[in-house]
C-alpha cells in the first residue's frame, strides 16, 4: 500500500484540482502593473485560499517580496520549503508558539506594545533580532494598535533592542468601497507616518492596500501591495470586474462514478426533493460538502459536461451530488467540471457562491486539503 500511495501518478483521482501557474503569474503582473508596485505581500494563508499552499508557493517562490499567511504552521512549512522567500505572519501568537517563530526566522505582526516587549525580551535571550510590521488600527476595530495611542506605542518599541521595527501597515474593512470612511483611515494613516518620520521612526515596507484597494487606491502612502484573492483570479466584489482583467487559477473536476436511469416520478436524494417529472439519466459524481461542495447551493447549481451544464437533482449530500443529464448519454470514469471552464462555458467560484448565498472566499478556501492539486 505504500508503494502504490506513493506513486500518485499512477492513480486515477476521482476528484482533483488543477491549477493554472500562466494564469497565476499573469495575475500577479496585473497587479504590479495596475498598482504601480514591485513589492508584492502575497496572501496565501488558508492553503493559499484552498489552492494548495505548497502548490502556490512553489510558483511564487522568488517572485515576490512576502509571504503572507495566518497561522504559525503554514509559515514554518513555508520557511522548511522556501526559506528564500521572507515570511509574514498576520495572526497573534501565544506565549508559547513565540519561540518557534523566532527561530524560524518569521516575520511578526504585532498588534500591542506588549507583545513588542514579549517578542523582543525572548529574542534578546535567543540571541536573535525579529523582523515586525506594527499593525495600525484605522477603523478595522478588530487586530491592531488603536490610533490614538499608536504614537507613544511605537516610539517605545523604537528602543527595544530585540525586534526590527521593518514594517506598518493596517487593514481596510470597506476595501472595495472609495468613500470617506476608506479616505479617513488613509489620512490618519498618513499624519501618524508623519509623526514617527519627525522623530526618526521610519519603516522599510508600508502596506494596507488588499485585492480590492490595490484596484481602487492609489497613493504614494503605501510601497507595497497585499494582494489575496485577485491573485487567484477571483474578483472580490462583482463591482471590479471592471477594474482590471484577471483569470481563474483554480478548475475543480471530478468523474462520473455511477450512471443509472431514473423513471418519471422516482426521486434522487435526501428529502426527495428531486422527483423526476419524466425518464432521465442521473449521473452519480463523487463529491459533497465533505470535500467542500457548498450544501446550500444544491437548488441552483450546475455542473458542466461536454461543454453544458447540467443542474443538480436533489441535495448535495456528504460524499455525493448527483446530477441530471436528461437524455444525454454519459458512462463511469467521465469527467465533469465543477469549477472551471469545459468548451465554451465555465462556472467560476464567484456563481457558486451566488447559488449559495455566501461569498467566493468561503468557496475556495473550503475546498479539502485532501484532494489531490495538480499544477499546470
Amino acid at each position: 500500500m505504500t508503494d502504490l500511495t506513493q506513486n500518485r501518478s499512477a492513480i486515477q483521482h476521482n476528484s482533483w484540482i488543477e491549477l493554472r501557474a500562466d494564469r497565476l503569474l499573469k495575475n500577479l503582473q496585473t497587479l504590479q502593473e495596475r498598482s504601480g508596485q514591485t513589492d508584492v505581500l502575497a496572501v496565501i494563508k488558508a492553503n493559499a485560499y484552498g489552492h494548495g499552499l505548497e502548490e502556490i508557493a512553489s510558483i511564487l517562490a522568488g517572485k515576490v517580496t512576502y509571504f503572507g499567511v495566518a497561522t504559525l504552521r503554514e509559515a514554518l512549512e513555508l520557511k522548511e520549503h522556501h526559506p528564500k522567500t521572507p515570511v509574514f505572519l498576520f495572526g497573534h501568537l501565544f506565549s508559547h508558539e513565540l519561540p518557534a517563530a523566532l527561530l524560524g526566522g518569521i516575520t511578526l505582526s504585532v498588534s500591542s506594545l506588549e507583545k513588542a516587549r514579549e517578542i523582543s525580551n525572548l529574542s534578546e535571550s535567543l540571541g536573535r533580532k525579529t523582523s515586525i510590521h506594527v499593525k495600525i488600527d484605522t477603523g478595522m476595530g478588530r487586530m491592531g494598535i488603536p490610533l490614538r495611542v499608536a504614537a507613544l506605542s511605537i516610539e517605545e518599541m523604537a528602543g527595544l533592542k530585540g525586534i526590527m521595527l521593518d514594517g506598518i501597515y493596517t487593514h481596510f474593512p470597506t476595501a472595495e468601497k472609495d468613500d470617506a470612511f476608506r479616505e479617513k483611515q488613509v489620512r490618519k494613516f498618513g499624519i501618524l507616518l508623519q509623526m514617527l518620520e519627525e522623530k526618526n521612526i521610519v519603516f522599510r515596507f508600508r502596506h494596507a492596500t488588499n485585492s480590492a484597494a490595490t484596484l481602487t487606491l492609489k497613493t504614494p502612502l503605501f510601497n507595497m501591495i497585499r494582494p489575496g484573492l485577485t491573485l487567484y483570479g477571483i474578483y472580490p466584489d462583482p463591482g471590479l470586474k471592471n477594474a482590471a482583467y484577471f483569470e481563474p487559477v483554480l478548475s475543480l473536476k471530478s468523474r462520473i462514478v455511477l450512471v443509472k436511469k431514473v423513471r418519471a416520478g422516482e426521486s434522487v436524494g435526501y428529502g426527495r426533493e428531486f422527483i423526476s417529472q419524466q425518464d432521465t439519466t442521473i449521473a452519480v459524481i463523487p463529491f459533497g460538502y465533505s470535500h467542500g461542495y457548498p450544501y446550500a447551493a444544491w437548488k441552483n447549481a450546475s455542473v458542466l459536461f461536454r461543454g453544458k451544464r447540467y443542474l443538480l437533482a436533489g441535495k448535495v449530500s456528504m460524499d455525493y451530488i448527483a446530477v441530471n443529464l436528461g437524455n444525454t448519454e454519459a458512462q463511469a470514469g467521465d469527467t465533469v467540471t465543477l469549477i472551471g471552464e469545459d468548451q465554451n462555458e465555465r462556472i467560476t467560484a464567484e456563481d457558486i457562491a451566488g447559488w449559495a448565498g455566501t461569498i467566493p472566499y468561503e468557496i475556495v478556501t473550503r475546498l479539502s486539503s485532501h484532494l489531490p492539486r495538480i499544477v499546470t
